[in-house]
């Protein structure tokens, strides 16, 4: 019969690089007690590595010999999203640069969620991923373009835009044939769909 050691490695390796894991992600492996000493042991054997107290990944190899890397910020709050039963998306800055409506890019792990707000710890020396809760309809959108944009003209308050700002956000839309977004219009904040109808000729952006 495996170890819960052997049971623990043979999961790991088999998730690949980059892969985050939480000690209950092993609960059918082994008493809790088991799990926790098989951990140490395959971290010591640099099979898995520690980032902070209950989160644990695979290092990837680094391609320019600076030996075994942790996972990022991005990996594991999908984790923590997939283990927790939330929803991700990109925090406003984000969202204002990918519609070209600043050129400031966002540093820190920074996320909106339709969970509750936190902060989330994920390895020494770094600063701990932030959550913030808005609307669970934000998720709802089936465009990408139509969150990216309530995400963003939400941040930015309806009497704070600038022309050149919607200028910029019409050049994208011209891309998206209307009847991608249509449905999802119904779910947008009434000043935010005038806006994005004033892109196709069906209102005043103005207005």
């Amino acid at each position: 019969m495996d170890s819960t050691e052997k049971k623990i490695e043979r999961m790991v390796r088999a998730g690949g690089e980059g892969k985050v894991w939480f000690p209950s992600d092993f609960f059918e492996c082994g008493s809790e007690k088991a799990v926790s000493k098989a951990l140490q042991r395959l971290v010591a054997d640099e099979v898995l590595m520690r980032m902070v107290r209950g989160l644990y990944c695979s290092p990837t190899e680094s391609k320019w010999g600076m030996g075994k890397l942790p996972a990022g910020s991005d990996e594991v709050i999908k984790a923590y999203a997939e283990k927790d039963g939330f929803r991700i998306g990109p925090c406003p800055g984000d969202a204002q640069n990918a519609l070209g409506l600043s050129d400031q890019v966002v540093m820190n792990p920074v996320f909106t969620t339709d969970g509750p707000s936190r902060r989330i710890p994920y390895a020494k020396g770094a600063r701990p991923i932030v959550l913030y809760h808005v609307p669970p309809r934000i998720f709802n959108f089936r465009s990408r373009i139509v969150m990216l944009t309530v995400i963003a003209l939400n941040d930015i308050g309806k009497d704070h835009l600038w022309e050149f700002e919607l200028d910029r956000m019409e050049t994208i839309y011209k891309g998206v044939p209307y009847e991608e977004i249509r449905d999802d219009l119904r779910n947008t904040p009434s000043w935010i769909r005038n806006i994005i109808l004033g892109f196709y000729g069906k209102d005043d952006r103005k207005n």
